[in-house]
C-alpha cells in the first residue's frame, strides 16, 4: 500500500477516528486542532498535532498542507472548514473535504461552494443522518443519494431486495413515475445499462435518476416494505426533527412532534400545518402515557442531547413503540448502546467517517456511479447556442445506448425527456454516460460540467 499524507482539521469524533484510522493503515496523519486541551488525546494517536485555526495560513504550513494527498476539515464550524478548504488548497493540497451542518447547502448549493471554496467533496452531517433515518423508518434500500440541477433532480443508488417490484416484472411493465428513469444496475462490479426486458434479481443495485418530488414515490414502488407505516413520534423539533418530519409527509398516517421549547413548538406548528406538535419532554413518561405514544409504529428520538434521546428511546421501548430510531452524537456511546440491541442507533459523525473512508478507498470518487471504479459517470451541462444538440430532438440525436439524457431542467420545470422532446439553448441536461461515450458527449454537449 502506497504511504499518503493526510491533515484533518479538527478533532472532534469525525476528525479523532479519521485520525486513528489512518494512521493505523500506516499513512502520515497532521491533525490541526484549535483547543490545546484536544492535544493530548491527539497525541496518544501517534500522529503529528498543530494547535491552532485551520482558518490561519501559519498554521497549514505548519501542517506542511502543501504535501498532503488529502486535506480534511472536520471540525464543527462550518465557516472555518470551508475557508480552511480554499487556503489549504490554494497552498497545495491536491483535495479536499469539507464537512457542513446544514443539508441544503448540499442538496441545493453544492455545486457553488465546491466551486468557490475548492471542495472535492462536500458532506452534510445532517443530510447524512436523515438518510440513514429514513431507510429505518420507511424500510428504503438507499445507499447512496446525489443531488443535481439545485436539488431538483436526485440520483440514488438502490439495493434490491427479494420481494421489490423489480424482481417480479420486467422494467417494461413496471409503472415508474413520470419523472424518474433507472439508468443502470450493478451485478456485483459490472455495470449494465438496461433496455425494457431487464428483470433485477435480489442483491442488484440500480441507479434511479428522479425529480426530486417524484423520489418519495419511486422508493415506494421498490420497497418491500408495506405501504401503510401508522405513527410516526419525533422526540425533538429542532433542524433534524424538522427535516425528518418534511420528508415523511404523505408517507405515513400520521406524524406528531414532541418539542420542549414552546417558540419552537409554535414554529413547527405553523411550518407543518398536517403535523400534530406537542409542547412538552419527549422523556416525561406520563405525557407519553396520555398521548398514547406507544400506539406509535415508530418513535425517533432527535433531541440535541445524546442522554435525553437515550432515555426517551428506552421509555418509548418501554412503552411498547414497536420501532425506535435514536439519534447519538458521540461515537464511543453509540457503540454501546448498539451492542445492547436496543435500538437502532444513527450516528451523524460515524456517518461521515465512513463517507469520508469510502472516499479514500475508492480513489477519491466522489461521484456515486463513480464508486464503480469510473465504470459511467453523471454528466451536467448547460445547452449553449454552439451545442449541436440544442434544438434536436432526442430521435434525431439518436444517442448511443450507453449515454442517456435522463432529465432536463428548463426554468423550473423538471421532466424525463422522451423520444420527440426538443431540447433547447439554456436547458440544463443530466446525462448517464459510459465511459466508452465520454468523447460524444463532448462533442453534442460542449462545455465544463455544470455551465
Amino acid at each position: 500500500m502506497e504511504k499518503k499524507r493526510y491533515v484533518v482539521m479538527g478533532a472532534g469524533e469525525v476528525g479523532f477516528h479519521l485520525a486513528r484510522t489512518l494512521s493505523q493503515e500506516g499513512h502520515d496523519v497532521v491533525v490541526v486542532e484549535l483547543s490545546p486541551e484536544k492535544k493530548e488525546r491527539v497525541e496518544e494517536l501517534d500522529v503529528a498535532a498543530v494547535i491552532g485555526s485551520g482558518a490561519h495560513v501559519p498554521v497549514l504550513q505548519q501542517a506542511r498542507v502543501d504535501k498532503a494527498d488529502l486535506f480534511m476539515a472536520v471540525s464543527s464550524n462550518d465557516e472555518a472548514n470551508l475557508t480552511a478548504a480554499v487556503l489549504a488548497k490554494r497552498l497545495g493540497a491536491r483535495r479536499s473535504v469539507v464537512r457542513v451542518g446544514i443539508s441544503e447547502d448540499v442538496t441545493t448549493h453544492r455545486r457553488i461552494y465546491e466551486e468557490v471554496f475548492g471542495a472535492d467533496l462536500l458532506l452534510s452531517t445532517q443530510l447524512l443522518a436523515t438518510n440513514k433515518i429514513l431507510n429505518n423508518i420507511l424500510g428504503h434500500n438507499t445507499l447512496a443519494v446525489e443531488y443535481l440541477a439545485q436539488g431538483k433532480v436526485q440520483l440514488r443508488k438502490i439495493h434490491v431486495e427479494e420481494g421489490s417490484m423489480l424482481t417480479k416484472e420486467a422494467l417494461r411493465g413496471i409503472a415508474m413515475p413520470a419523472g424518474s428513469l433507472v439508468v443502470a444496475y450493478f451485478r456485483g462490479e459490472e455495470l449494465f445499462i438496461p433496455d425494457g426486458s431487464y428483470q433485477a434479481e435480489a442483491g442488484d443495485e440500480v441507479l434511479v435518476l428522479s425529480r426530486s418530488e417524484d423520489i418519495k414515490r419511486v422508493e415506494s414502488l421498490l420497497s418491500t416494505r408495506p405501504r401503510t407505516l401508522g405513527t410516526v413520534v419525533i422526540g425533538g423539533g429542532g433542524a433534524t426533527g424538522r427535516t425528518v418530519a418534511k420528508h415523511l409527509l404523505g408517507q405515513v398516517d400520521r406524524i406528531r412532534i414532541i418539542e420542549r421549547e414552546r417558540h419552537r413548538a409554535e414554529e413547527i406548528a405553523e411550518m407543518f400545518p398536517s403535523v400534530e406538535v406537542l409542547h412538552g419532554d419527549a422523556t416525561d413518561v406520563a405525557l407519553l402515557r396520555a398521548e398514547r405514544v406507544a400506539e406509535a409504529q415508530t418513535f425517533i428520538a432527535l433531541s440535541g442531547n445524546d442522554e435525553r434521546n437515550l432515555l426517551a428511546s428506552l421509555i418509548a421501548q418501554e412503552l411498547g413503540v414497536r420501532q425506535v430510531v435514536t439519534l447519538v452524537e458521540r461515537t464511543e456511546t453509540s457503540h454501546l448502546w448498539r451492542r445492547m440491541g436496543l435500538m437502532r442507533i444513527v450516528s451523524p459523525r460515524q456517518i461521515a467517517c465512513e463517507r469520508i473512508n469510502e472516499y479514500i478507498a475508492t480513489d477519491y470518487c466522489s461521484n456515486i456511479v463513480s464508486l464503480q471504479r469510473g465504470a459511467a459517470q453523471i454528466v451536467e451541462r448547460r445547452l449553449r447556442r454552439a451545442s449541436p444538440a440544442a434544438g434536436v430532438t432526442l430521435a434525431e440525436m439518436s444517442p448511443p445506448r450507453g449515454l442517456m439524457v435522463g432529465a432536463v431542467v428548463r426554468g423550473e420545470k423538471v421532466f424525463v425527456p422522451r423520444g420527440g422532446d426538443r431540447l433547447e439553448i439554456g436547458d440544463t441536461v443530466i446525462l448517464f454516460v459510459a465511459a466508452e461515450h465520454l468523447s460524444i458527449v463532448n462533442l453534442l454537449f460542449p462545455g465544463r460540467e455544470g455551465t
